[in-house]
């Protein structure tokens, strides 16, 4: 495998983990999103931050402050310690590789402004509007972030 195969691999199990962190916190993320409605903050942007990833923790530490952060992924390895080891640890679950999760939103336009300050590569996301049935949500996770729309019936179809 070259260099240019490697980086492509790499940026694909980046991807892949960002959709997974929003899939596995689909609770988190609509509860963020039900808040800041309730705010009435209009059009909010959902972020979802692994704050065991490099990252995702330091973006959480400049909100949360360090102890909040250590003390949420201290809870998260107690949480992980109890649960009992999986029958079949050949199968893959996503979910299996519980990490301590952040879930807040922003203002749409506040987003637009500050999130490709920190990811310019996210800045396109911002150039259009959202189909009204989702919402934007933002996983940092893998050293990087995706944004990802988030469909109103994730939540009814039982995904959550």
């Amino acid at each position: 495998m070259d260099h240019s195969q490697q980086d492509s691999a790499a940026t694909e199990a980046a991807l892949r983990q960002q959709q997974d962190l929003l899939e596995t916190s689909l609770p988190a993320a609509f509860s963020a999103y039900d808040t800041a409605k309730k705010q009435k903050m209009p059009a909010p942007v959902v972020f979802l931050l692994d704050c065991e990833d490099e990252i995702g923790g330091e973006i959480a530490r400049s909100w949360l402050g360090d102890q909040a952060v250590n003390d949420a992924i201290e809870q998260q390895q107690l949480q992980d310690a109890d649960e009992p080891a999986d029958d079949n640890p050949t199968d893959y679950n996503p979910a299996d590789d519980a990490t301590t999760v952040f879930a807040y939103a922003f203002p749409w336009e506040q987003c637009r402004t500050e999130v490709p300050e920190v990811f310019p590569y996210l800045a396109s996301v911002f150039t259009s509007k959202l189909p009204s049935e989702s919402f934007l949500a933002i996983a940092v996770t893998a050293g990087g972030a995706s944004a990802l729309t988030v469909p109103f019936s994730a939540r009814e179809s039982g995904n959550n």
